[in-house]
């Protein structure tokens, strides 16, 4: 399978009916829906499968609510590396089936269990010789490259979706790099378990110390309630191609005391498996 490579450069679109709803003039969407397996997720895959071939890996292994291992998988198509996919056991059917079209898939009840790498790895491992690399995280320089492509438009804040804080993380490097003065405003959710906005939750994240230095600088979260993510998801997925655990960036629009002149792009993490 030959994969049409649209990831260098996804689009960055001004919609004038979301600037008047939420009332600021300069509202930009980047929008990772356009990756070639429809979420931001395939950026990190891409890097991971090339880095991958190159130490001849034989298993890739993540945690995954369907989105980063489905993108993985894809990606995967064209080499011998074989993806398992460490996913809860209460995830739809319909995730599940579509992860089984081209991976392994292995359940566990992660409401009651956290998962280190090493807990991860000895899952899939069948002999010593094998190299197994753990991928759920790690990978956050992946989204250093979205930053590049909308450095021109010097943002005074950049909204996306907060799950592990992997491309919270990434984000955040690509602005230090760029010496950049834009903050950045993480949305997560306030029910860490079954929450519409599936893809936010996350049992264990090796980014959490990170995460708190980062926020010391001017950077935030905000986490909505379910109401507000199905209200928001119900408006926005009307206008672009998104699931709830990206349209969440639209509603903490309305929870913002800034100037409605600032330049904010909101991040379309896309929409996977929903």
């Amino acid at each position: 399978m030959r994969i049409k490579d649209k990831s260098d450069k996804t689009p960055l679109i001004k919609n004038q009916e979301l600037c008047e709803k939420y009332g600021f003039t300069n509202l930009l969407i980047k929008d990772e829906s356009k990756n070639p397996f429809g979420t931001y997720k395939d950026r990190r895959n891409k890097l991971v499968i090339e880095k991958a071939k190159k130490e001849h890996v034989d298993k890739l292994v993540l945690i995954t609510s369907g989105n980063a291992g489905y993108s993985l998988a894809r990606y995967s198509q064209n080499s011998n590396i074989k993806i398992i996919c460490i996913i809860d056991k209460n995830l739809k059917k319909s995730i599940k089936n579509k992860l089984k079209q081209y991976s392994k898939i292995i359940e566990v009840n992660l409401s009651e269990r956290i998962l280190k790498p090493e807990e991860v790895i000895s899952l899939v491992r069948e002999n010593d010789e094998e190299v197994i690399w753990d991928v759920t995280n790690g990978y956050h320089k992946a989204y250093e490259k979205i930053v590049e492509e909308i450095n021109h438009e010097d943002p005074d804040f950049i909204i996306l979706p907060m799950g592990s804080g992997e491309a919270f993380v990434g984000f955040y490097n690509g602005i230090r790099k760029l010496k950049l003065k834009t903050k950045l405003i993480g949305v997560g959710v306030k029910d860490k378990w079954n929450s519409y906005a599936d893809k936010l939750h996350t049992p264990w994240t090796p980014y959490k110390s990170k995460i708190q230095s980062i926020l010391k600088e001017g950077h935030k979260i905000i986490k909505l309630d379910e109401e507000e993510i199905k209200k928001v998801y119900k408006e926005i997925s009307t206008i672009l191609d998104t699931e709830p655990s990206s349209s969440v960036v639209f509603g903490v629009l309305s929870k913002l005391n800034i100037d409605k002149d600032n330049k904010i792009i909101l991040i379309n993490s896309g929409k996977g498996l929903f």
